[in-house]
């Protein structure tokens, strides 16, 4: 993993070389002092290659199948309007100091935006002014940034969308019922806001939420997790997750102690393993975040902010409820919009 880490940051080194050599070593943006889709007609037209420009995403780990299926959205829709999208991420989800190294240098790099899905916000500070100082736009996906500099959000309404999920689980089982929540890493906004409408929502629907562990979107913690919860909790009936992996983790320290009739699973993502887990049972439900469309409008948004367009603050994406009935549509979905994954 670590030879995996030390080839991104070469790349990246090469790549920063290569482009500010190319462009001069300042950002890439040309100048367009007419509006590209003013024909004198009123009919639009393709903005040309030299309106368009270099975007950079930055994203939390490519392991982890939802943020592939941001890139391959962002590379379709890139390769939709001819625009140049170089997408990287660290090795684990969790690396804090890989994602801020890879931002320092992305900000040193001829692109002129900068879409991100910010690990721990703090972290990012050196490159974050970095990026603006060197004129770069910056983006946020995935995650909102607190940041004065960033033009746009861009991703779940992750408060809302896990309230939605937090009112299905609790339809699942009695008023007075008993839950625990697994959620990713203690920094990460989206779980926070996730773990806050998870609450709300159980509480709202008469169920009451026993524990909190933070697993750090990590499968094996979460197994582990779930492992020590069902020692002491006899009368739990409900596990919300905050992302898919935990969800499987969790599945199975239930399975293997026997309580998989008894205990509800509600996940928050869709990918396909937890999508699977549904379709045979395993899992109540997940709440299946559009990755895809979030790459697409990334890109959309990216290439309307470069051209001097106004955006909004936040561009929201659904969720989409998966259960039995529906799972199987869902994953034949995503593995259409993976495919060209398949043949790299």
């Amino acid at each position: 993993m670590k030879n995996i880490r030390k080839f991104c940051l070469v790349g990246l080194l090469t790549l920063c070389s290569l482009l500010c050599c190319a462009c001069g070593g300042g950002s890439a943006k040309r100048d367009h002092t007419e509006d590209p889709t003013d024909t004198g007609s009123g009919a639009a037209t393709q903005p040309s290659v030299l309106d368009m420009p270099y975007i950079g995403i930055l994203l939390k780990s490519l392991d982890n199948p939802y943020f592939d299926l941001i890139k391959a959205g962002a590379e379709d829709e890139a390769d939709a309007l001819g625009v140049e999208v170089m997408v990287f991420s660290p090795d684990d989800e969790d690396d804090t100091d890989d994602q801020a190294d890879m931002l320092l240098t992305m900000a040193n790099m001829a692109v002129d935006v900068i879409a991100i899905a910010p690990i721990d916000e703090s972290a990012l500070a050196d490159g974050l002014a970095r990026a603006e100082k060197n004129g770069k736009i910056i983006l946020s996906v995935d995650t909102a940034l607190d940041y004065d500099g960033c033009a746009c959000y861009i991703g779940t309404d992750n408060y809302n969308a896990a309230y939605q999920q937090g009112q299905y689980a609790a339809g699942l089982v009695d008023e007075g019922a008993c839950a625990v929540i697994l959620r990713g890493q203690a920094e990460d906004k989206a779980h926070t806001l996730r773990e806050y409408g998870l609450e709300d929502a159980l509480h709202d629907g008469g169920v009451q939420v026993l524990d909190t562990k933070i697993c750090n979107s990590s499968e094996k913690e979460a197994e582990q997790a779930m492992a020590e919860l069902l020692e002491t909790q006899q009368t739990l009936h409900l596990v919300c997750t905050t992302s898919d992996s935990m969800a499987v983790g969790a599945q199975r320290a239930i399975a293997q102690a026997g309580r998989s009739d008894s205990i509800h699973i509600v996940s928050f993502d869709g990918m396909q393993e937890v999508s699977e887990l549904v379709r045979v049972g395993e899992i109540d439900a997940v709440f299946a975040q559009d990755a895809y469309e979030i790459g697409r409008e990334c890109v959309r948004t990216a290439v309307r902010l470069y051209q001097g367009e106004e955006v909004p603050e936040t561009i929201h994406t659904d969720v989409e409820l998966i259960t039995q009935g529906n799972a199987q549509e869902h994953m034949d979905e995503v593995n259409r919009r993976l495919r060209h994954k398949k043949t790299k």
